[in-house]
């Protein structure tokens, strides 16, 4: 599976950072406005960036409309949905009720979608079908980007490492089927245990996965360990898409990058760029690589 070499991320935009709070409440304030995540956006594509992930976080239908609104950007950018958004359903439930936050996020599908959505995933409660649900869950977190250019749907690692956990073949065998047949993309897997699940993919069988896990010279959310990873990525045929290759910001992004290309089937980077000087810097060493 081919995909774009550099993806912009979309954690600085949502106000996530894991090592610092200061900066992600810095980074939610500066983002507030949807103008400014558009010119970074812009920023991204000009540099010839052309993909960008994002997950069903409450901004994300805002940030797909402003891109809209740009014929070239949407055009040309490449989306990589990543599902689900597990808080943003907690949250809403909380506020708004179970019924509140069905209608809010079935809110831009047409009327014979919605009907079709929730009469799939009414069954699967009634029959305790854990897959039907997982099908209704998908085609939900899929609305917003039914209009857009994916290439891979990325399944969130909390899904992903609670399947992992369960040695649960069947939900990964199911969702690889289910975004292939349904969706004509990629199906991909965001992971925290990189190791393991590489194991348990050729354990099962499972052809050559594309895998979002986190690579740098930290060794910053590589486990078990970063010797393990770098194992298991020599070892084993697999496409990664590197994250945290900063570690949250830990590292300079020249000693970061060397590092993450002097490795194996490393196919693409997730970058979290927020500045147009961040930008050039990273794009120029990376480029060198």
């Amino acid at each position: 599976m081919r995909i774009d070499p550099i993806i912009l991320g979309h954690n600085q935009f949502i106000g996530v950072d894991h090592l610092s709070q200061d900066r992600a409440r810095n980074h939610t304030e500066r983002f507030s406005d949807t103008q400014r995540i558009l010119d970074v956006v812009k920023i991204f594509y000009d540099l010839g960036g052309t993909g960008m992930m994002l997950s069903t976080h409450p901004k994300a239908m805002t940030i797909m409309e402003a891109i809209g609104s740009e014929p070239e950007l949407s055009k040309k950018l490449n989306l990589y949905p990543l599902i689900p958004y597990a808080q943003g359903y907690v949250r809403r439930a909380n506020e708004k009720g179970v019924i509140g936050m069905v209608t809010d996020t079935l809110g831009s599908a047409s009327t014979s979608r919605k009907f079709k959505i929730l009469l799939k995933g009414g069954v699967g409660m009634l029959r305790k079908d854990f897959l039907n649900i997982l099908s209704t869950l998908i085609d939900v977190e899929m609305l917003p980007f039914k209009e857009s250019n994916v290439k891979a749907v990325f399944l969130h690692n909390v899904l992903t490492d609670l399947a992992l956990s369960l040695k649960a073949q069947g939900i990964f065998e199911f969702y690889i089927d289910y975004i292939k047949d349904n969706y004509g993309v990629a199906p991909a897997f965001g992971t925290m245990n990189f190791a393991r699940l590489v194991e348990s993919f050729d354990e099962w069988g499972l052809k050559k996965p594309l895998i979002m896990a986190s690579f740098n010279r930290a060794g910053f959310q590589m486990n078990p360990s970063r010797e393990e990873c770098e194992r298991c990525l020599g070892e084993y045929d697999v496409d990664v898409l590197a994250m945290s290759t900063l570690a949250a910001g830990y590292l300079k992004p020249k000693e970061a990058y060397e590092y993450l290309f002097s490795l194996p089937n490393i196919k693409s980077v997730v970058v979290g760029i927020s500045t147009r000087e961040h930008a050039e810097e990273t794009f120029g060493i990376i480029r060198e690589h």
